[in-house]
C-alpha cells in the first residue's frame, strides 16, 4: 500500500490530506490533490500541468496515516519559527526584487515541504504568502506559454503574408500575360481582316484587268 508522509499536503489548498474531505485523489495526468479541491475546481484541467481530465476518472487513494505524530519540542518550535520567518523574508524579497521562475519554484517547494511538517493552524501568514507566489508562478508560466503561442501565430502570420504577397505577384503576372494575349489576339484579328480585305481588293483588281484584257482581245478579233 502507498504510504503518505506525516504532513503531506494538497498543492492547491496546502491543507494536509486526511481520510475524509481532504482525501487524496489522483487524476489522469498522475498529480494528486484533495477531494475537496477537485470537487470545487471550475475547469477540468490539472492545476499544475494544465492537462484536461475526466472527473469520472478520478481515483481516490487509500493511504496509511500515522496515528500519533510526535509532539513538537520547544526547541523545535523555535527553530520552526525561525525557518518560517526566513522563508517569509525570502518571499518578500522575491516580491520586491523578482527572481527567475526556477528559483521561485524551488522556494515554493521549500515552503510546501516546511508547511507539510506542521499543523494546518500554524504559520498562517506563510501559508497565505505561499498561495500568492504559487498562483503568481502559475500565472507567469501560463503567460509565457501564451506568449510562445502568440509568437508562433505571429510567425505563421508572417509566413502567410509572404505567401499572399507572392500569390498576388503571380496573379499580377498572369493578369498581365492575359491582357497581352488578349491584345495580341485583337491585333492579329485586325491584321487578318486587313489581309482579307487587301486580298479581296487585289482579287477584284485582277478580275477587272482580266476583263479588260478579254475585251481588248475581242476588239482585236473583230
Amino acid at each position: 500500500m502507498f504510504s503518505l508522509g506525516s504532513g503531506s499536503i494538497c498543492d492547491v489548498c496546502l491543507d494536509r490530506f486526511d481520510e475524509n474531505l481532504k482525501a487524496p485523489c489522483s487524476i489522469s495526468c498522475g498529480h494528486v490533490f484533495c477531494a475537496d479541491c477537485l470537487h470545487h475546481i471550475t475547469r477540468q484541467t490539472c492545476p499544475l500541468c494544465r492537462i484536461s481530465f475526466d472527473p469520472r476518472s478520478i481515483v481516490k487513494l487509500h493511504l496509511d496515516f500515522p496515528s500519533n505524530p510526535p509532539a513538537e519540542s520547544e526547541a523545535d518550535s523555535t527553530s520552526a519559527e525561525q525557518e518560517a520567518r526566513s522563508l517569509h523574508e525570502r518571499i518578500a524579497a522575491v516580491a520586491n526584487a523578482g527572481t527567475t521562475e526556477a528559483n521561485l519554484r524551488a522556494l515554493i517547494s521549500e515552503c510546501k515541504t516546511f508547511l507539510s511538517n506542521h499543523p494546518r493552524n500554524l504559520f498562517q501568514d506563510l501559508r497565505v504568502s505561499l498561495r500568492m507566489i504559487a498562483y503568481l508562478c502559475e500565472v507567469k508560466s501560463t503567460l509565457r506559454s501564451q506568449n510562445q503561442t502568440v509568437d508562433s501565430y505571429r510567425e505563421q502570420l508572417e509566413g502567410s503574408r509572404t505567401e499572399y504577397e507572392e500569390l498576388q505577384r503571380r496573379l499580377s503576372e498572369v493578369d498581365g500575360a492575359r491582357k497581352e494575349a488578349v491584345s495580341a489576339r485583337k491585333k492579329a484579328e485586325v491584321e487578318k481582316r486587313d489581309v482579307q480585305s487587301h486580298a479581296v481588293q487585289r482579287e477584284l483588281e485582277l478580275t477587272q484587268k482580266v476583263s479588260e484584257m478579254q475585251n481588248k482581245y475581242i476588239d482585236l478579233l473583230d
